[in-house]
Order: C-alpha cells, then structure tokens, then sequence
C-alpha cells in the first residue's frame, strides 16, 4: 500500500527538482516576508502614510500564499494528467479519489504552515495565533480550490498560466469591498476569499470573531471544493 509519507516524499523532490515550484515555494514566501518587514515600513515612515492601510496590505500579501500553492499543486497534478498518472490510478493500490485528497490535504497543510506564522513575521496586524487559525484555514482552502479550477479550465501549461493571471485579478477584487458603502459589497460574496478577509477585518476592528463571516466563509469554500473536485473526477 503506498503510504502518505511516500506520496509527500514524491510531491517535495518534484517541487526541488523544478526551479520554478521551488522558488515559488520557498523564495517567494521569503521576499513577501522582507517586503512586509522591512520595505513597506521605510515607505510608510519616508514617503507616505501607509499604517492605515496595514490590514488592507495584510490581506493583499496574505493571498498570494494560496495562490502560489495553488500554483504549485495545479502544475504537479497538470504533470500527472500528462503522464496519464490518473488513469493507471484505476488499477493502483491507492484509490484515484484518496490520491486526490491527499493532493487537496497536503496543499492545505503547506499553505497553513506558512500562512498561519505570516501575521508574526509580516508585522502588519497584531492578533494572537488561537484568533488568526479560522482565517488561516480559510486561507488554506483557497489553495486546491484555485488548482481545482486551472485543471478544470485548462488543457496544457500555457492555458494554466492564462488562467492563473486572470483568477489573480479575480481574486483581488474583494479587497474593494472594504471602499464599498453599505450592502452593496456583498455582490463581491461569490468569490471566496471575499468571506475570508472580511472575517479577518472584523476580529481586527472588534476583537471577536464573526461567526456568520467564518460561517458563509467555511461553507462558501466547501461548496466551491466539493463541486470543483466532482467536475474534476468527472473530466479526467
């Protein structure tokens, strides 16, 4: 029986074997950290004011990380469709639908380790660790959903890297909500993350959770999952 310790061992040396997965995974996260540390705190104290808009950057930064472990599962999953992986899965002593979930799983699980520490080493928010793990997970979520929906839309690498620069844009969008007066923002509530970060500005804003933001928020990302990963196992 192959063991989940073998798969993730498999996943890590594809993710070192390619430059781009690595740096993504790795690198990335590191240069997001300076900017937050360093770089963003020399502008605000040299060019312009930027403290009010610390949770807003907080957010922007914070969703990279899905995005760039979304990016990392999709291209590893895009191989194995290449390889025809998928297929012998049929015959293989893993079942086709657990090796997906564990892809689902260990995007999640990576994702959370950098996301849930980002609020320590970013320096923008101040919130204790037991308040920021709802959002953290949220967070996490949106990594497979984002590598569901490229391998849903996409037919080779170069459609993958269309699709990813264009959800990018998608998945900024939320971020306005917070210009937006009255309900009106809530037109933005299609997209996940819109929940995610309006769940984080409120434990910003009062101290306490919001347990219809976390509530939607959880269930709006479950939706999109569960229906991404039956359209999936459907196509392939």
């Amino acid at each position: 029986m192959v063991s989940i310790t073998q798969l993730m061992a498999n996943d890590l040396r594809n993710i070192i074997r390619d430059r781009i997965l690595l740096y993504s995974a790795f690198v990335f996260p590191i240069v997001l950290v300076i900017l937050c540390r360093l770089i963003i705190p020399w502008i605000s104290d040299n060019v312009f004011d930027l403290t009010r808009y610390y949770s807003l950057l907080f957010m922007m930064f914070a969703i990279f990380f899905p995005m760039i472990f979304g990016f990392i599962i999709a291209f590893l999953i895009m191989d194995e469709r290449d390889e025809n992986l998928l297929t012998v899965l049929r015959v293989m002593p893993i079942s086709r639908t657990s090796y997906l979930l564990y892809r689902i799983m260990f995007i999640m699980c990576l994702c959370f380790v950098f996301i849930f520490f980002f609020p320590l080493l970013s320096g923008l928010i101040e919130i204790s660790l037991i308040d920021f793990l709802p959002i953290a997970i949220l967070f996490s979520l949106f990594a497979p959903i984002l590598a569901l929906i490229v391998n849903n839309l996409a037919s080779n690498k170069i459609q993958a890297f269309a699709i990813f620069k264009m959800l990018g844009s998608v998945f900024f969008l939320p971020l306005f909500s917070f210009f937006i007066a009255g309900d009106w923002k809530y037109i933005l509530g299609v997209i996940p993350n819109f929940w995610t970060f309006n769940a984080l500005e409120k434990i910003l804003t009062t101290g306490s959770h919001d347990g219809i933001y976390l509530g939607i928020g959880f269930s709006v990302h479950l939706i999109f999952l569960g229906l991404l990963f039956y359209l999936f196992n459907k196509k392939f």
